[in-house]
């Protein structure tokens, strides 16, 4: 088993400065944030985040993209076309169905007509 090797005080001291110099840099962006120039700069670089998330969501292959969009809308579109095509057959027979029943009650009046006659002139 290998022995555990001790840092030397140059290296510990080089850690703690690298430590050091990121602690700087973050409260450094913790107080710009407050400056009012940098709240400007930093609300723009927020928008423009958004833009590139939202246009990686349509750009992707999630339940969100455009493509995964098309393909809902051209399966709706496909529900709707069938169900015009049903529409224009239920009325083109529902058009000959009612022509066929306006002759038959045509035909069924003409003989009551024709039926009232024939009793009004034996009368």
């Amino acid at each position: 088993m290998e022995k555990r090797k001790q840092r030397t005080p140059q290296e510990i001291i080089a850690e703690t400065e690298a430590k050091l110099a990121r602690l700087q840099v973050k409260a450094a962006k913790q107080e710009a944030k407050t400056n009012p120039a940098v709240a400007d700069l930093q609300e723009q670089l927020d928008n423009i985040n958004k833009d590139i998330r939202e246009a990686q969501k349509g750009l992707g292959s999630g339940p969100q993209s455009f493509d995964a969009r098309i393909e809902k809308h051209e399966a709706w579109i496909e529900k709707i076309e069938d169900s015009r095509l049903e529409a224009q057959e239920l009325l083109e027979t529902s058009e000959a169905a009612k022509a066929s029943v306006m002759e038959e009650i045509q035909t069924v009046i003409s003989s009551l007509v024709q039926d009232s006659k024939e009793i009004s002139i034996e009368a």
